[in-house]
């Protein structure tokens, strides 16, 4: 089971248009818009069939809100979909949102979740974000973070905005990017 998340995890880094006719039809088409119950009626529908295929039995739901369609995957032992740091869950994301987006041919929101984990993510980072802040106030100085996907890194600087005296920014290149907060 474990070679079959592998093989997900390299299908979704070489999501990419191989080729310049790809990138050609892509821009010469014009996007039409859809709605984002479209957006997570096919997002949903995608993730179910590929769990199907991985022989992972799981319930697959889905919702939209004022800019975003989310899939929530629920089920036993799905730590697997998850990964390391939620390293397999942000492959599985941009496999579904590769998949979906060219299915509809238009720029789409998505946001799969597994058992919540993005959210109590979500939470510890900005509670820990918030903390950081906090100290690099009361010190004067910069904490530099540890390199995050631009996804967390957006969690932070919206935590860190939140506390007066503190500020924070990007720096470097990805996939190190990392987040520096400065106390003022």
């Amino acid at each position: 089971m474990s070679e079959d998340i592998e093989d997900l995890k390299d299908v979704a880094e070489s999501a990419e248009p191989d080729d310049a006719t790809d990138a050609g039809n892509a821009a010469e088409e014009e996007e039409e818009p859809v709605s984002l119950d479209e957006v997570a009626a096919a997002g949903e529908e995608f993730v179910r069939g590929l769990l199907e295929a991985a022989g992972l039995p799981a319930e697959v739901t889905s919702q939209v809100d004022a800019e975003t369609a989310h899939i929530e995957v629920t089920g036993e032992d799905l730590g697997v979909m998850i990964g390391r740091r939620g390293q397999t869950l942000d492959s599985l994301q941009e496999l579904t949102r590769t998949a979906v987006q060219r299915k509809l041919r238009s720029r789409i929101r998505l946001l799969v979740d597994v058992e919540g984990y993005r959210a109590r993510r979500r939470s510890s980072l900005a509670d820990y974000a918030r903390s950081i802040a906090e100290r690099a106030k009361e010190r004067g100085t910069e904490i530099e973070l540890e390199p995050m996907s631009a996804y967390e890194r957006k969690i932070v600087h919206d935590a860190v905005s939140e506390i007066d005296g503190a500020s924070s920014f990007s720096e470097g290149e990805e996939p190190n990017r990392k987040v520096v907060v400065r106390g003022e």
